[in-house]
C-alpha cells in the first residue's frame, strides 16, 4: 500500500487563514509606519522655509508672505509643495510690519499622505516654536 504524499485541502485553508492573519495586522503596521516617515518631508520643509525666512530677514529687516522671494529648493519656491509633494507649504501671519511669520505645512490631499489623521498639519514659527494638529507629531 502506498502513502499519498501532499497537502489536504484543509490543511491549505489552514495556511490561507494564517496568512490572511498574519496581512491584516501586517499592513495596518506598515502603513501607519510609512505614514511616520513621511512626517518627515513636512519637517524639513518648514526648517527650510524658517532659515531661509531669517536669511532674508537679515537682508531686508523683514519676512515675506512669498515662498518664491526664497532660498529653497525649486519644488517649494514654484509649487509651494515640501520636496518630496506630501504636503503644501505656506506662509502666514507676518502682521502689519512683517516682523513674525508662521510656515504652515498640511497634508496634500492628492497625495499618499492625505490619509495621515494623527497629524495633517505642521507649523513652525519666527521664535521657533513647533505645533501640529497632535502633540506626538513632532
Amino acid at each position: 500500500m502506498m502513502k499519498q504524499k501532499g497537502l489536504t485541502l484543509v490543511e491549505l485553508m489552514v495556511v490561507v487563514a494564517v496568512m490572511a492573519i498574519i496581512a491584516a495586522i501586517a499592513y495596518p503596521l506598515y502603513t501607519n509606519q510609512t505614514q511616520k516617515t513621511r512626517r518627515a518631508d513636512a519637517k524639513v520643509a518648514l526648517e527650510s522655509v524658517a532659515m531661509a525666512q531669517e536669511r532674508f530677514y537679515s537682508i531686508n529687516g523683514q519676512y515675506t508672505g512669498n515662498l518664491a522671494s526664497l532660498q529653497v529648493s525649486s519644488e517649494l519656491r514654484n509649487n509651494s509643495k515640501s520636496d518630496q509633494g506630501y504636503y503644501d507649504v505656506s506662509i502666514g501671519g507676518l502682521g502689519a510690519d512683517n516682523q513674525a511669520f508662521t510656515v504652515t505645512a498640511v497634508a496634500d490631499s492628492g497625495a499618499a499622505q492625505a490619509n495621515d489623521s494623527d497629524c495633517p498639519q505642521f507649523t513652525l514659527n519666527h521664535q521657533g516654536v513647533k505645533d501640529a494638529t497632535n502633540t506626538k507629531c513632532w
